[in-house]
């Protein structure tokens, strides 16, 4: 009785394994995407979104999203991409 207790907690463990390792290769498959600060739209005030986006659409027509971040007392507009 306690080796088929053993034999299945073993099993389970190699079934979680198994899918902790291809959930992880299934997110490296997506690609990666990088992140660049915007020449276009070059305001240390970048209040709206949207409208960084399509400063980034205007700058790089494959941009994929546009996005005001925090730096320091300033907000900048950055812009990503698949890479």
């Amino acid at each position: 009785m306690a080796k088929s207790i053993v034999n299945y907690t073993t099993f389970l463990a190699l079934i979680l394994c198994f899918l902790l390792i291809s959930s992880n290769e299934m997110q490296a498959a997506e690609g990666k995407t990088c992140r660049w600060r915007s020449k276009e739209y070059r305001t240390r005030f970048c209040l709206l979104s949207e409208t960084c986006f399509k400063k980034c659409k205007e700058e790089y027509s494959k941009a994929t999203k546009g996005e005001c971040i925090r730096k320091g007392f300033s907000r900048y507009c950055y812009c990503w991409r698949k890479c």
